[in-house]
């Protein structure tokens, strides 16, 4: 019996290893043909399943005849496959981006393909940002990116700061959907304004170097294209809450109607996130709205609306206020200690380090498929900035020293026994005593009174920038892709101070801006109150029309790429502070730029590939420290501004398999022309550099 038994026993299982075969595939994103890493590939009648690897391949075990695999991932629609172990090498599986109005954005964006596009490639997958974003705003998740230094800069709520190869932000092109972000006065970025959108973020690219974005006013150091979710494909929505340390509290929504039966697509996403800040005194208060209407005009028509905005408050720790090292050990939070954190003489919390901005964006997509071989991009935008950040106006003491900014030079240090050595801004506590600054502030026995000494002031910062992208793509042959278009600019910028508190003081005197230039100098005695304007008002303003083209060579393992760009920008500035309004008007300047730049690709096979890419620019100054001497108060056009110049070469390599993936770049970059300025505070001087003394000239 025991060997009648045994002897079944090894039939099932000849039976059972007979009866499963191995099936393989590979997925890949249908629009740019990527492979996917950690897609979701499960056998729908075992319920057991596989994810794809490095490389996008994956392996399957599935019982003998016919069987139905399910793949699912992040931001794509799930898709079902009819397999057999007969046939068990079913080849490339494209899916789609369950976003309806992806292909308008991918265009116009320029989305760069990895083993093709020859740059040096990094894209954040939807799967990473869901997973491993969580509480973190945009620049830390890209901290794991090869040449992204970033960091928090003073710690409060989208202080962040991102270097890319070096490169500072006024050198790095940030896009959203591939509208350019960056300031257009002076070149850099407030990731403030969008650290509340992560959370409507479908992916993340980022291109080192010169990279192959087509806009007609390229980057140095590199780029960062977020691509934020379009209209969703599936009907219906979803409700989040979370929380963490220090008070942090988040609350989200998304809702959407999918695709209707008349081709109209809504999504809707909202979220408001609180926290009191893990550095002392940062507490924050931020939220997102997001909005996208499609419309699938005919089969080669789309309309895209969008609607998106981070509205935010934050306090802050400003980078000015500086401690020793040795200073910061003795603070009871150590590292989470805030120089500006105090209180008034009657307890109630004070800050002298706000910030306040919404910066709204509103763009309309249309992607036609014209024929076969072409197809037009187009996306009109609006933006409309409005905020402002706090900052120190007046004197230290009575002896009228300047004091600039929040609370540098009015910390305490200590002597070599450690104990506080007190000037009276500094409680033991290392809290900050703003009930000095309300006694200072106050009318003295036998001593004239000249108003506040020490004052707070918003510096109110606003703008209209409206812009216009359009991409138009043929075939020129069938191995050569031609792409060509107008990136079109205007900008705006209104800049003003506005006192804030006169912190217990009657009014304000402000003998700290000198203006000569003004017919009427009553300003010396004008006592100003809450409300009033100090330092500044200004509006700066900036131009710019540009073309570019860009022809592709596409064939085998080899992608090449030659690129043009040609710009002119203008800026200009109106002040309503310094001058009188017949002078208010500053000349106009205007700085032709250009760009050239080339590379190629080769796939050696599935596992390698080599590429290399050469360019230069030459690009407008900034406003702000170029086109101006000083655009913060004068209309003084710096006479010596040039155009940047700069070169830059690279070479690379890269290795993909199922379980390793390795890439080594090696460039040189060369700045050929850079505009730089300093500023001297001598009135004279700072109006009319010939005024300035011999050695500041």
């Amino acid at each position: 019996m025991k060997k009648v038994i045994s002897f079944f026993v090894v039939i099932m299982i000849a039976q059972l290893s007979f009866s499963q075969g191995l099936v393989k595939g590979t997925v890949v994103d249908k629009a740019t043909n990527e492979t996917l890493v950690g897609v979701s590939v499960v056998n729908s009648s075992t319920g057991t399943g596989v994810t794809t690897a490095l490389d996008g391949s994956f392996s399957i075990k599935l019982p003998a005849g016919k069987q139905e695999i399910t793949i699912n991932y992040i931001g794509y629609t799930s898709k079902k496959v009819q397999v057999t172990t007969t046939s068990p090498d079913l080849g490339t599986i494209a899916i789609e981006s369950e976003a309806i109005g992806l292909n308008d954005v991918t265009v116009t964006s320029s989305v760069a393909i990895r083993r093709k596009t020859p740059v040096a490639l990094s894209v954040i997958e939807p799967l990473i940002i869901e997973n491993k974003l969580g509480t973190q705003e945009f620049p830390e998740i890209l901290k794991s990116t090869p040449g992204i230094y970033a960091t928090k800069q003073g710690g409060g709520y989208g202080d962040s700061r991102v270097n890319l190869r070096g490169f500072e932000a006024p050198n790095i092109a940030v896009m959203i959907n591939g509208v350019p972000m960056n300031d257009m006065e002076w070149g850099g970025i407030y990731w403030s304004n969008w650290g509340a959108l992560s959370d409507v973020t479908r992916s993340m690219q980022v291109q080192r170097g010169l990279g192959a974005s087509k806009i007609a006013a390229p980057s140095l150091g590199g780029s960062i294209n977020v691509l934020t979710r379009s209209t969703d494909a599936v009907k219906g929505g979803s409700v989040s809450y979370g929380i963490g340390n220090d008070g942090y509290a988040k609350i989200g929504f998304a809702v959407s109607t999918g695709l209707t039966a008349n081709n109209w697509a809504i999504t809707l996403l909202g979220s408001k996130t609180t926290s009191n800040g893990y550095i002392q005194g940062t507490e924050y208060e931020a939220y997102s709205y997001f909005l996208n209407i499609s419309k699938k005009i005919t089969d080669n028509q789309q309309l895209s609306f969008t609607a998106f905005s981070a509205p935010q408050w934050h306090n802050q720790r400003n980078n000015s206020d500086k401690l020793l090292e040795s200073e910061w050990a003795k603070q009871p939070l150590k590292g989470r200690y805030n120089a500006s954190y105090g209180f008034d003489m009657n307890g109630q919390r004070k800050q002298s380090s706000y910030n306040y901005y919404n910066k709204p964006q509103i763009s309309l997509n249309h992607f036609w498929t014209i024929d076969e071989k072409s197809s037009l991009s187009t996306v009109a935008y609006l933006s409309l900035g409005n905020g402002g950040g706090w900052g120190g106006q007046g004197y230290t003491s009575t002896d009228r020293t300047n004091w600039y900014g929040s609370t540098n030079g009015l910390i305490n240090g200590y002597d070599d026994k450690g104990n506080v050595i007190a000037n009276g801004f500094r409680n033991v506590d290392g809290t900050f005593n703003y009930g000095h600054i309300y006694d200072l502030n106050q009318p003295k026995d036998g001593v004239p009174y000249n108003g506040s000494t020490m004052v707070m002031s918003t510096a109110v910062n606003k703008h209209v920038w409206v812009g216009a992208l359009s991409t138009y793509t043929t075939k020129l042959a069938q191995d050569i892709d031609f792409y060509g278009g107008l990136d079109l600019r205007y900008y705006k910028g209104t800049h003003t101070n506005v006192l804030t508190d006169l912190y217990g003081g009657k009014f304000f005197i402000d003998a700290t801006s000198q203006r000569p230039l003004l017919t009427d100098q009553s300003w010396k005695t004008k006592k100003l109150v809450v409300g009033d304007v100090v330092y500044r008002d200004y509006d700066g303003f900036a131009a710019s029309e540009g073309v570019f083209g860009q022809a592709e060579y596409n064939k085998n393992g080899l992608s090449s790429f030659i690129s043009l760009s040609a710009s002119n920008t203008s800026n200009w500035r109106y002040d309503r502070f310094y001058y009188d309004a017949n002078q208010a008007l500053s000349k106009t300047v205007n700085f032709l730029g250009y760009s050239a730049k080339g590379g190629a690709n080769y796939n050696i096979n599935a596992n390698h590939n080599v590429f290399a890419n050469i360019g230069v620019i030459s690009r407008a100054p900034f406003f702000s420290g170029g086109a101006f001497l000083n655009a913060q108060v004068s209309n003084e056009v710096n006479k010596a501004a040039v155009n940047e110049k700069a070169f830059s070469a690279e070479i690379g390599y890269g290795f993909k398999s199922k379980y390793f993936t390795a890439n080594l770049n090696i460039y040189r970059t060369n700045w050929l022309d850079k505009t730089m300025t300093t500023y001297y505070t001598g009135y004279q001087c700072k109006f009319n550099r010939s005024k300035c003394p011999a050695s500041r000239n």
